[in-house]
């Protein structure tokens, strides 16, 4: 084979064995190329900004005249040439990763903030993502509760957020792997199998065969433990979800556009009503229901709730003012579908009241209760129809319509406390108002429903002598307590009485609705484990800050190499044609051989050049 210009004959580089000669054109020849061609530099490959020497001019074998142009570039005489110019062996002399300048040095600041800067940018996206977690976390905290619409926003923000921060740590993870794995070429000889591995470092699967080829402890307590770094930082991310979460609202209530569940007030309705309900059912059951007013509560109304406040089913539920001798019940309004109020039901501005003025006077004869007829001071005699000993009836006349009646909505309600010692009667005019801020009539108490309930202590729907109805209350009862001649106290108790029974109707009626503001449970968001939640996100915060300022102090200690895939190319182009050269461009045992028998570094040579060399 006769060698052509630009050719000379040389011995086949090859770590792996002795070839025979061949003729190889100066670009595949690894090793010192002898003059005139000048100096091609070492085996490995050149990353500095020193200058290449000026490539061989050769012929042009394709016309009669001689080409002086660099063998960089093809012969601008013939344009009609066909072949490239990456063709001809010759012009591959530059093709190897020599650059005239090279932008970054080891040991240098200018380096160190390159790769400082490069991977803060990371970091600060990090932290963004933390911070936006936080203020998210905190944000719907704080806002009380919140209906599904808010919840399902916060949970797919949470999400977003989550996925984008376990991207950009797995991200920021694989930038320091890729520039430390210079710094790990640089420390000692490997294997052409572990450079391989090494330079595949942002793939954890090829770290996992880098520890079982390696085999050394170092390497795999190394690949391990960044195995658990990356693994451990997506657990954490994921972790975040289960420190906090939706529960239901206890402490408030949501509002919203709906059917809004009232009590109906038309009327009192027994318990087990027929087929249609009778005058006696109504007063029966108003007579049940005040019996209970002793159980709802009497409070003051400097502690009465406002409106919108959250209904209490152990607060009390008649509010009393001794300055304007009142008591009052409030309304409340309940979720859609509510039977009654309750966890999550509100009061309303909407009221109504019991107002009461009492007289007393003293039993001057039969005041023991041995008689039905007693005669009272300054009023003469009284018929009480039904009379014990030490107990006190209370009882209405009603021997014609309208006799008990004091006005509108109003009732002469009569009571005889008897006693072997100080026997007392009592007359008050009860008044049951109309309901008060409801000009929707939403909670409206006819004049009917009232008169019912100013008599409801005494009326138990019969009548049991001709024009007056009575019920005996004794003396250790809540209703028959002696008052001696309080005319507070008696007004007090029969207005409680009263009142009780529209309030027991406001609870045991049956429901109804209208159009509003109806209350509903909401959710709300609770942080369970705030010390947990904090601490993971800190040290993901944390770490990773320290990994970027770890991987640029190390890193400047070498000169970082390409990270292109065609820059990459040039660097390992000497390994390349050596292995190709091996195997023939084929995976076969002589080339299996070949990666485990040689070694190569990454280092630095005398002229300042970092290389791949290989031995």
């Amino acid at each position: 084979m006769a060698s052509g210009p630009g050719y000379n004959p040389v011995s086949t580089f090859s770590p792996f064995g002795d070839e025979p000669t061949v003729y190889q054109s100066p670009a595949t020849y690894s090793q010192q190329w002898n003059p005139p061609h000048g100096d091609l530099g070492h085996a490995g490959i050149e990353m500095s900004d020193s200058l290449r020497p000026q490539a061989p001019i050769h012929q042009d074998q394709k016309g009669p005249e001689y080409s002086t142009a660099p063998t960089l570039f093809s012969n601008a005489r013939h344009s009609g040439e066909s072949q490239s110019f990456l063709h001809d062996p010759a012009n591959r002399l530059d093709t190897t990763y020599n650059a005239h300048h090279v932008p970054y040095k080891d040991h240098t600041g200018r380096q160190f903030r390159h790769i400082l800067i490069g991977m803060s940018t990371r970091w600060f996206i990090t932290a963004g993502l933390c911070a936006a977690y936080i203020f998210a976390i905190i944000w719907w905290h704080n806002r009380g509760p919140q209906s599904e619409t808010q919840k399902r926003l916060h949970n797919a923000l949470t999400t977003a957020v989550s996925i984008a921060l376990g991207l950009n740590v797995a991200s920021a993870f694989k930038d320091v792997a890729l520039n430390m794995r210079w710094v790990i070429l640089s420390t000692r000889r490997r294997t052409l199998v572990e450079l391989d591995l090494v330079l595949n470092a942002d793939s954890l699967m090829k770290l996992g065969e880098l520890a079982f080829s390696a085999r050394r402890p170092a390497v795999v307590v190394g690949c391990v433990l960044w195995l658990l770094i990356n693994i451990l930082a997506q657990v954490g991310i994921a972790v975040l979800s289960l420190t906090y979460g939706w529960e239901v609202d206890y402490s408030g209530v949501l509002m919203k556009h709906g059917n809004v569940s009232i009590p109906d007030m038309s009327q009192f309705f027994p318990q087990n009503p027929g087929s249609k309900i009778t005058l006696q059912d109504e007063e029966y059951a108003a007579h049940l229901y005040g019996a209970l007013g002793a159980n709802y509560g009497l409070n003051y109304t400097d502690f009465m709730p406002k409106a919108g406040d959250i209904y209490d089913n152990n607060a009390a539920s008649i509010w009393y003012s001794n300055k304007t001798q009142t008591i009052e019940f409030i309304f409340a309004d309940s979720p859609t579908g509510a039977m009654s109020a309750g966890q999550f039901s509100i009061y309303t501005d909407r009221k109504v009241s019991v107002t009461w003025k009492c007289e007393a006077h003293e039993v001057t004869e039969h005041g023991d209760g041995s008689s039905s007829n007693i005669t009272v001071a300054q009023l003469g005699d009284v018929y009480v129809s039904r009379t014990v000993p030490d107990a006190m009836t209370i009882f209405t006349n009603t021997s014609a319509p309208g006799s008990n009646v004091c006005g509108p909505r109003c009732s002469v309600v009569e009571a005889f406390e008897s006693s072997g010692t100080d026997p007392w009667y009592y007359r008050c005019n009860i008044t049951v108002g109309k309901t008060v801020n409801d000009p929707r009539n939403i909670s409206y108490i006819s004049d009917s429903m009232a008169s019912i309930a100013t008599t409801s202590i005494a009326e138990i729907g019969y009548t049991d002598h001709p024009g007056q109805e009575a019920q005996i209350y004794p003396h250790g009862s809540v209703w028959g307590a002696p008052l001696k001649g309080s005319v507070d106290e008696m007004g007090l108790t029969i207005a409680c009485y009263a009142l009780g029974s529209i309030a027991g109707a406001a609870f045991f009626n049956p429901s109804t609705s209208y159009v509003g503001m109806a209350p509903s449970a909401g959710q709300c968001l609770v942080i369970g484990h705030p010390i947990p939640f904090y601490t993971v996100v800190g040290l993901i915060c944390g770490c990773h800050l320290l990994f970027v300022v770890i991987t640029a102090v190390l890193s400047n200690r070498v000169k970082v190499g390409p990270d292109t895939h065609l820059n990459m190319s040039l660097l390992l182009r000497p390994i390349a044609d050596a292995l190709h050269g091996v195997g023939s461009g084929r995976k076969n045992t002589a080339l299996k051989d070949a990666k485990k028998s040689t070694y190569a570094r990454y280092e630095k040579t005398p002229n300042g050049r970092w290389v791949l060399s290989m031995t």
